[in-house]
């Protein structure tokens, strides 16, 4: 089709990080040229900067009966490759354990970039492989359905990893590469292109110099209730003056924290939280649960690493995991 003559390439991709790793890693010049298949993660302003893209909403698909969201996958997968004939041909990057890669990806092979934590942890790396079923899995969603995620599939030529959260996984050292974000930043030429792609303007910045503690926040409230969270938030808050703190939301975030927290700066923009130490924005103090963007922040910065022991109901729902084992620093 001759308004898809100028793509280089696909990127599948619902992370903020992992397309900040592909702007950085691919270029200026592919980004541009490169069809998008994106989900709820992005704001519609970010959506609207890309020339090429299709939205195909996680909170909408799963929203419907189970009969339907079946339905709906299948149906992207038969139809995919007749209304986007380019998924043929095109050297396909990006996440491969979204809900609709099987459907798009079918038996081509994908180079996958790093999502966060889960292209660490073996048991996330090969959950998809125990699963029952696997057949019809397949012949539902597509041929790439069971083989692992997040690099570990037989798809899965080449896996993008920064290594900034541990040790590579044996199952992805052969194929691995690695990339360092923040030398890829400061050899970069296009820096304020992908700041205005994630609209990150100049007085946002100038706010934020005068924060000294963040709070990555993370939407664990859709397991364990927003005054759970909201009591976990409050008492890191307590420890400081108000008017020093940020509270950073995690794009699929649901909770009000301006109105649980109205002396606290929030800052609610869908972007990667790695941009924060890339422009230089330095805090003294940083917190979160277990997002891996605590790492990116300089040795400096002090990192609470608070895991889910630090509320039982945390700890009920989700487990015991703690990120400080997998962080080489």
């Amino acid at each position: 089709m001759k308004k898809y003559k100028d793509l280089k390439a696909v990127c599948f991709v619902d992370s903020t990080y992992t397309m900040l790793i592909y702007m950085l890693v691919y270029g200026k010049e592919q980004f541009d040229k490169t069809f998008f298949f994106i989900s709820d993660a992005f704001s519609s302003e970010f959506q609207s900067k890309l020339k090429y893209k299709e939205f195909l909403s996680y909170v909408k698909m799963t929203s419907q009966p189970f009969v339907l969201r079946v339905l709906c996958r299948f149906w992207l997968k038969c139809t995919a490759y007749m209304k986007w004939p380019f998924l043929c041909t095109l050297p396909i990057f990006g996440q491969d354990h979204l809900w609709y890669t099987p459907a798009l990806l079918r038996k081509r092979s994908m180079v996958v970039i790093e999502d966060g934590l889960a292209n660490y942890i073996e048991s996330a790396l090969v959950r998809p492989s125990t699963m029952k079923h696997k057949w019809l899995y397949r012949l539902l969603f597509g041929s790439s359905m069971c083989y692992g995620e997040y690099g570990n599939s037989k798809y899965a030529s080449q896996v993008v990893l920064t290594g900034a959260m541990g040790s590579i996984p044996a199952c992805l050292k052969e194929k691995a590469i690695l990339v360092d974000i923040r030398k890829l930043w400061e050899t970069c030429d296009y820096k304020d292109y992908i700041l205005d792609m994630f609209s990150f303007n100049k007085e946002e910045i100038e706010k934020l110099r005068e924060k000294k503690v963040i709070i990555l926040a993370q939407p664990f409230n859709q397991g364990v209730g927003d005054e759970v969270m909201r009591e976990i938030y409050q008492g890191i808050i307590n420890q400081y003056n108000a008017e020093d703190v940020v509270i950073k939301t995690h794009p699929r975030d649901t909770m009000d924290y301006r109105g649980m927290f109205p002396d606290v700066m929030v800052y609610s923009k869908k972007m990667p939280a790695e941009l924060f130490s890339l422009i230089g924005l330095y805090f003294t103090d940083a917190y979160t649960i277990n997002s891996t963007s605590i790492f990116s922040f300089p040795k400096e910065c002090k990192k609470h690493l608070l895991g889910f022991k630090c509320h039982p109901e945390l700890l009920n729902v989700y487990g015991q995991f703690e990120i400080e084992e997998l962080n080489p620093n």
